[in-house]
């Protein structure tokens, strides 16, 4: 009976997908439909308020590294719940906010929040939790993203119409409350050796883990010998470059095609890369499972090549469609390969350092990926520079992710 049972780790994930569903769109998602009321009553222009979301993000890149140690490093429950907490009050507080200055100082405590309730607690669960299958198993529960996104927007959009943005955002913190602190205190198993468990595919020959080998999560470089060596330095700037091919679409996307096609097509186009979003989530970890890092990279960074081509073209509506179709799948990239990388390169006791450091990486990308695409777009009077400059990054951050992965599995 014992070995029909299902793997706790897969509880794990179904819960990391309820958690990143709530979490995440918070912060990212969703946080630009309160743009509106929110710039109108405290008299503020957009540009402005964006410095909110801003500064989430940059809570991210700066403590990244040293939020991943400390929950490695038997702290992992303390630090979720406490980032909780912080999110909670955080999105409470936004409800009382009196002047956006009050805004600004709750986003930062919001931004702890983010950061320890998002892609570093899951990354390292799957981590723990995974050997074989462990692509799958991450796509599955980054996928709560996409889903979140879709649900938020319409729930977020539906109250705020009816009840008012301060009385929204209220709502949402006692969701947190109520969903995801019971997660976090009851589900969440940082190891599975707290309940006499192995990582599924830990063992050879194993039936209810699966098999890999008796040192797989062992295998792999350690961190302290190698972070400034070339290979690590090219994959943080690779990093980089993945969350600003990733963010650059997804905050330019929104106003170019309405520009182009009006707002209602704009919103159908948007909804259809968000809604393939999840399955190219689940797409690109099979992938990565079956093939391996660079044949991964290859898929993901080459749908985005062809997205940013395509948006050189969007003024035909067909070619809108189609790019944001491969948008869809290939922007998984940002979200997936972070942790795959890392877990692939490093051994288990370097994995929490190194992740840290390649997910703050992609995160400065991620918050300068908007304004530096907006920027180019500004300077030549025209997005098809934009695009082109995007598609070129794309193809460079593979190039440099495929070249460190080989060297860090041959010249270390």
């Amino acid at each position: 009976m014992k070995k029909n049972k299902v793997f706790y780790g897969w509880w794990i994930v179904i819960a990391s997908a309820i958690v990143l569903a709530i979490t995440g769109p918070a912060a990212v998602a969703v946080a630009n439909i309160f743009q509106g009321p929110v710039t109108s009553e405290f008299g503020v222009s957009n540009g402005q308020f964006a410095i909110s979301n801003l500064l989430i993000l940059i809570i991210s890149v700066i403590f990244s590294p040293s939020m991943s140690q400390k929950m490695a490093s038997g702290h992992f429950k303390q630090s979720f719940c406490m980032g909780l907490i912080c999110y909670i009050l955080g999105l409470a507080g936004y409800a009382f906010a009196p002047n956006i200055w009050v805004f600004y100082a709750l986003s930062i405590l919001a931004g702890f929040g983010y950061l320890a309730t998002t892609m570093i607690p899951v990354g390292l669960l799957i981590n723990h939790w995974f050997v074989k299958d462990r692509g799958l198993a991450t796509s599955y529960a980054m996928s709560g993203l996409g889903i979140g996104g879709i649900i938020f927007s319409q729930l977020v959009t539906f109250l705020i119409g009816n009840f008012g943005w301060r009385m929204t955002y209220l709502a949402y913190a006692i969701i947190m409350l109520i969903i995801v602190l019971p997660i976090g205190l009851f589900i969440f198993k940082p190891y599975p050796e707290e309940m006499g468990l192995q990582a599924y595919g830990a063992n050879l020959g194993d039936n209810q883990t699966g098999k890999v080998s008796d040192t797989a999560t062992e295998s792999g470089l350690d961190f302290d010998q190698v972070k400034t060596n070339a290979f690590f330095i090219a994959l943080l700037v690779a990093s980089v470059l993945i969350g600003i091919v990733n963010n650059g679409g997804l905050g330019q996307f929104p106003p170019f095609f309405t520009e182009l096609h009006g707002p209602s097509t704009a919103a159908t186009l948007i909804s259809l890369y968000s809604g393939i979003g999840i399955i190219g989530k689940l797409i690109l970890g099979k992938v990565n499972d079956k093939t391996g890092i660079v044949v991964s990279t290859i898929y993901a960074a080459g749908l985005l090549v062809a997205t940013y081509l395509l948006m050189t073209q969007a003024s035909h509506l067909p070619l809108a469609y189609i790019a944001a179709i491969t948008f869809g799948l290939g922007n998984a990239i940002g979200t997936i390969m972070p942790p795959l990388i890392s877990a692939d390169i490093f051994r288990a006791g370097s994995y929490a350092k190194a992740y840290g450091m390649v997910q703050s990486a992609t995160m400065l990308g991620m918050a300068v990926g908007s304004l530096v695409t907006a920027t180019i777009a500004d300077l030549a009077n025209s997005y098809q520079v934009s695009w082109l400059v995007l598609a070129i990054a794309s193809g460079l951050a593979a190039f440099m992710i495929i070249t460190s992965y080989r060297q860090a599995k041959t010249k270390y």
